[in-house]
Formats: structure tokens, sequence, C-alpha cells
């Protein structure tokens, strides 16, 4: 059976032949579709650039939509393309593909493996798109890596982690995934203070400082909300060696840690001024003299 198709399907000499009388043709199909790959790569680009130019950072939102939806349909188009003239090129040259996977028993393992997975990438990756779990520039994490969205096909997705890594994650594989920038974060700092301390000293100073804070320019555009102490100012956990305050409020993401990061700077700057002690580990160590 395998003699007999590879006779049938796999003529050598056939091929050749058509090779020979449709070489120009088949040139120029590969060389249409490395220019199809170039001009759709220069549009995607060109597209974003326009995006990032017309839509403000307050429209961050519309921004990473459009760009999500530019990526994915670039690469439809290329798989089809790539699908299409192969085929085609099977036909040029005399190969019919449909039989000879079938007659060989190949269709039948692609399916039961490789094809089952690519299409379990494929409808999770539809869902993603449709659901909108994520948008391309948005920071999520999927199991233990977690980093920036910098590509999105309906197969794969791809992240780059703080370290510069890049992880290509098949859609499929995605079951649990977490988002640190859908629509709104939360900026949330700890401040320890000694429990020598006045409670509603500390309090007060806080609250200036939150003040101060939401007058920064630089700041205030990506603030939602005020900074509180959370518990209507209370205490949130009376540790071994400081009484804890937790300071939460909404920010416009990917903001949350840089604006974190510099109120912790300002409570130190100012509890600094105002003589609030911030405590941190210390241990005594006695020696025993043995001499004695």
């Amino acid at each position: 059976m395998i003699e007999g198709l590879g006779n049938s399907e796999f003529n050598t000499q056939k091929i050749t032949e058509n090779f020979k009388q449709n070489w120009l043709l088949i040139i120029v199909i590969i060389a249409a579709i490395i220019i199809l790959f170039l001009i759709i790569t220069l549009v995607s680009r060109k597209l974003k650039k326009i995006v990032n130019k017309k839509f403000s950072d307050e429209k961050l939102g519309i921004k990473k939509k459009t760009s999500t939806v530019i990526s994915v349909f670039s690469n439809l188009i290329l798989v089809l393309a790539v699908l299409i003239s192969f085929l085609t090129l099977a036909d040029i040259l005399g190969i019919n593909i449909v039989p000879v996977l079938t007659g060989a028993g190949v269709l039948g393992i692609v399916i039961g493996f490789g094809a089952q997975s690519l299409i379990k990438d494929l409808i999770n990756g539809l869902f993603i798109l449709v659901e909108q779990w994520f948008q391309i520039d948005d920071i999520i994490t999927v199991g233990n890596v977690s980093g920036v969205v910098e590509k999105f096909s309906l197969r794969t997705t791809v992240i780059r982690d703080l370290n510069g890594k890049v992880h290509f994650i098949p859609n499929g594989q995605i079951n649990i995934l977490s988002n640190s920038t859908s629509e709104w974060a939360r900026a949330v700092v700890d401040v320890s203070v000694s429990y020598k301390e006045d409670t509603e000293k500390v309090i007060g100073v806080l609250e200036e400082i939150f003040n101060d804070f939401m007058k920064k320019k630089e700041y205030k555009k990506f603030i939602l909300e005020r900074p509180s102490i959370l518990g209507d100012g209370g205490i949130n956990e009376l540790g071994d060696s400081a009484v804890i305050f937790k300071i939460a409020f909404k920010v416009k993401p990917p903001n949350q840690w840089t604006i974190e990061r510099q109120l912790k700077k300002m409570i130190k700057s100012k509890f600094d001024e105002s003589g609030i002690e911030i405590p941190y580990p210390s241990r005594n160590i006695y020696i025993k003299n043995e001499s004695k």
C-alpha cells in the first residue's frame, strides 16, 4: 500500500517536471509570501504608532485593545496566507495532500496529538480575545510567570518578565490568569512605627502626607482616589516590634508600583522630619565569660 502510495502521490519524476514547467510561478508565490510578511509587519507597526499618538494616556484601555486586535489579525492573515500558499504549491507540483495523509494514517496521528493541542490553543485564544482577559502591554501572571504582554495571537501569549526574559505560553495552557492592570489597580503600602509613638500623631502626619502627595502634578493624574488608612484610620497589625498601618487607594495601571515607591519616599522623609521612629529588627548578644 505504501509503495503504491509513494508511486501515485510522490512521483518524483512528475514533481520535477511540474517544477521545471512552473518554476517561475513557484518563485512568485514564495516571494509574494515574503513580501506579504514584510508588508503586514510594517503596517502593523505603523498602525500601532498611529494609535499611540492618537489616543492619550487617559484612553489607555482603547490603545491596548486596538494593539491586541492588530496583533491577532496580523498573525491570522499570515497563517491563512501560508496555508493557502502551501496548498497552491502542492497542487502546482501535482501532490494530492489529503489522500496522502489519509492513506498513510498520518492524519489520524496528527489529529490525535498535535492538532488537539493546536485546536485547544486556538479555542482558548479566541475566548481570551472575546472575553478580554488581558490586552497587549497589560501586566499579567500565568502560573509562576509574571510580566508584560508583548505579543498575543490565537495560539500563543508572549510575556516579558522583569529580568527581560521572554516566555512563550500556549493559550491552551492558560487556566488561571491574574491581571494587575485591568481598568484600575490598587496601590498598597504598609507603614510600621514604633510602639512608643502616639497613634493619633502618626495618623495626623500620614494625613498631611496624603494631602501633599495629592498636590504633586506628576502623580496626581495617575491617582483615582485619595490615599486612606484602611479601617477608618485603624491599626492593621500589632507586630512583634512595630505597629502597622495599611494604606490603600486606586490608581491608573500600570503606575501602582511607581506611586507606592514615591509615597514610601515621602513617608520616610516626613517621619524623619516629625521624629517618628520606623523600627527595624535588632538583636542583643550576651557573651559568657568562662574565665571567671
